[in-house]
């Protein structure tokens, strides 16, 4: 824990963790929960919550913004937020390090990224330094993929400089500080629109892989679980509402990421599959598993029942309720 929180962090960061330790005391149907960037991966959590399907099941959720995923898992393992958005790398990092993570749930299928070069570039090949946000975060993970598919070293053959959020990375192509930068929708068509070239679009690739898990403490998870059954019930309930209520969802994502341009805010809903049955499945934090393999091979040993837990997801399945939430809303299965 101390190594999570020596680390330097932003003001709203330390606000945000103030926040959270003045609420230890929780109801057992309070939560907070903790998301990490402006991407539009996270659209059905904050559809959720504001479409008061949390409050719908019995939750008192509040979201809270945490910029950078290990100090978001850090509240969590302190026990100063009780749910997470998060990416798997961070939990299998974490497991490994005797900490008490597992991933309960999905919020993708397919590998969304895309990478934009600055004008001028035509292929992923002639870059020499790629824009993310964080080492250690799903972009910094997700652009190693793509470099790699590419025939390109990282660190060697191409610089991975850290950036920050997905705005930064676009002025940094704008301004020649790097040769390409990796964004998701909405961005992507923000990239577009200021004229940078594609080079590589993650989602042609359909490579199984979530970069947005929610994660509990698995000690959290043994005394409340019912609880948490009724987050991930909201949060089910919720991607069922973000693929049918379109307009409801475009002001939410507006609000969130403080855009206004309509095209662009359609764009993220364009540009995500998310689960209507999320289980956590190996075959979406494959990838991760063998990244941090390369540094910590034990991971590649274990079973991956220890990183997720699909249980919840099962009952729900088994039981009609996700069925029955798409027969409603109108979605074939």
């Amino acid at each position: 824990m101390k190594k999570f929180l020596s680390r330097r962090i932003g003001c709203a960061a330390i606000a945000a963790l103030i926040f959270l330790a003045s609420a230890k005391n929780l109801p057992a149907a309070a939560m907070y929960g903790v998301w990490t960037s402006e991407a539009g991966v996270y659209a059905p959590v904050w559809v959720t919550k504001e479409a008061n399907l949390f409050a719908k099941y019995g939750i008192q959720m509040q979201l809270i913004f945490i910029q950078g995923a290990s100090l978001a898992a850090a509240a969590l393992i302190s026990g100063d937020a009780q749910i997470g958005f998060l990416s798997p790398q961070v939990v299998l990092t974490s497991t490994m390090n005797g900490l008490d993570l597992v991933m309960i749930g999905r919020m993708g299928n397919y590998i969304e990224n895309h990478i934009y070069g600055r004008k001028g570039i035509t292929s992923l090949k002639q870059i020499k330094s790629l824009a993310i946000s964080r080492f250690g975060s799903s972009a910094d993970f997700v652009g190693r993929v793509l470099v790699e598919r590419a025939g390109l070293k990282p660190d060697t053959e191409v610089a991975f400089l850290q950036f920050g959020n997905q705005s930064n990375r676009l002025a940094a192509l704008d301004t020649s500080r790097a040769d390409a930068a990796i964004v998701t929708p909405p961005m992507t068509l923000q990239a577009r629109k200021m004229g940078f070239p594609l080079l590589a679009d993650g989602a042609k690739l359909a490579i199984p892989y979530s970069s947005n898990m929610m994660v509990v403490k698995r000690s959290y998870l043994g005394k409340n679980r019912d609880a948490v059954r009724n987050a991930l019930k909201a949060m089910i309930e919720g991607v069922h509402f973000y693929k049918t209520n379109t307009e409801q969802t475009l002001k939410v994502i507006s609000k969130y990421m403080k855009i206004q341009d309509r095209e662009v805010l359609e764009e993220n809903l364009r540009g995500y599959d998310f689960p209507l049955k999320p289980y956590p499945a190996k075959e979406y934090f494959e990838l991760p598993m063998q990244e941090v393999g390369r540094k910590d091979p034990r991971v590649l040993k274990e079973n991956p029942e220890r990183f997720a837990d699909s249980s919840l997801v099962k009952e729900l399945d088994d039981s009609g309720f996700i069925d029955k939430l798409t027969r409603e809303y109108g979605l074939k299965k």
